[in-house]
């Protein structure tokens, strides 16, 4: 039996509870091929895969949260936000949708990728990511807001801003930063296990997450609303099983796990 432990998106815990949608825990039989891939090399032995339910409406929540919140009212507008952001601001995408925070105020947003479900954009407060909104990655209409076991929508107004500016505009891959088009950025690298990776911007719609998995171990995962990579943090094995990439991915996926590197190599 396959028993999660726990996810994270960029570091945070954020598990989405509406209607199924969480965070995908990627696992091991033990059974499973696993592709080995040689650190900064270009080839990505993942299979192209198609979209995962994206054309299928978001589910609501299973049953009624305990508590009905007031939830700030927004409507997503239909125009791309420039490129690069404005001072003192960051912007988020996934799917199709973008959001822009302010730096500081402790407002992130980050996506949740279920196989069986719509993705989700959570735009949440890092103090408590129970403190969150979700909205469908492709539409951007309200899915859930939490905590729904509070009477008390505490960050309301700190994740308000972030809301009104939902904006709605079709993922362009020849217009996305890196690692879609672009030199890889020359940060500071980031490590899990053996491995040593680079921070996408968030507004090219990728992001990482960790996960662990019983039995399995611990995984980097690379994720956008559409396609998803298992890489196991120990070996530096991609799976072949988990991993599903949307074809307007796939040459990113390249690039990016071109990069990627393992101690001891």
């Amino acid at each position: 039996m396959i028993k999660p432990i726990w996810a994270a998106v960029g570091g945070l815990a954020l598990l989405g509870t509406a209607g199924g949608v969480g965070a995908l825990v990627v696992a091991s039989t033990g059974g499973e091929e696993e592709a080995a891939f040689e650190p900064k090399s270009t080839a990505v032995p993942a299979t192209i895969a198609p979209s995962p339910v994206m054309d299928t409406p978001s589910p609501g929540p299973d049953e009624a949260p305990e508590y009905q919140l007031d939830v700030p009212s927004f409507a997503p507008t239909r125009k791309c936000p420039s490129s690069g952001a404005e001072t003192g601001t960051k912007t988020w995408r996934w799917g199709d949708v973008t959001v822009i925070t302010s730096e500081g105020n402790g407002i992130r947003a980050g996506g949740l990728l279920h196989p069986y479900s719509q993705p989700v954009m959570a735009i949440f407060s890092e103090d408590d990511t129970s403190e969150q909104v979700m909205i469908d990655a492709f539409t951007g209409q309200l899915v859930s807001a939490g905590p729904d076991d509070d009477p008390v929508f505490e960050k309301r107004e700190e994740i308000a801003p972030a809301l009104n500016t939902v904006s709605i505009c079709p993922f362009d891959p020849a217009a996305a930063p890196w690692p879609y088009t672009g030199a890889a950025p020359e940060g500071p690298r980031l490590t899990l296990g053996k491995l040593t990776f680079l921070q996408p911007d968030p507004s090219s719609g990728v992001q990482w997450s960790f996960q662990s998995a019983d039995p399995g171990g611990l995984f980097l995962v690379l994720e956008t609303a559409r396609s998803e990579v298992a890489i196991d943090s120990a070996t530096g094995n991609v799976s072949d099983v988990t991993a599903r990439i949307h074809p307007d991915d796939k040459a990113a996926f390249d690039r990016y796990i071109s990069t990627i590197e393992l101690a001891g190599n």
